[in-house]
């Protein structure tokens, strides 16, 4: 019961953030018009809802190896634990700057043709 109660407070701290992807997700494809720039916001979106779903897991391998390890080999998994999240947070950060630049292209194409 402790492992489902590790599990169930993760994904809490998550839901926030999943649940605006997945409203913003919903807004691109329903209300945005068709076009290179929504291709890239979702493009963009889907990198950040990946690394965001990765993340998730990465914290709950992290919470079992705490678990089960006990303090044997933990500074080298606290290591490759660190790194994945640095990593994960590369990869969100660039879905975000995608999803901005397709906002970019998306609004400047009336302009532009």
């Amino acid at each position: 019961m402790d492992d489902f109660g590790i599990w169930l407070g993760t994904l809490g701290y998550a839901l926030p953030e999943l649940l605006g992807m997945g409203i913003a997700l919903a807004l691109l494809l329903t209300s945005a018009r068709p076009g290179h720039g929504r291709r890239i916001g979702l493009i963009g979106l889907g990198a950040m809802i990946v690394a965001s779903l990765l993340s998730v897991g990465l914290v709950i391998v992290q919470n079992l190896a705490l678990r089960g390890d006990g303090a044997a080999g933990l500074s080298q998994a606290f290591a490759v634990f660190s790194l994945a999240h640095v990593a994960l947070n590369v990869v969100s950060m660039g879905g975000l700057v995608t999803l901005v630049w397709g906002l970019c292209v998306q609004t400047q194409v009336g302009e532009k043709r």
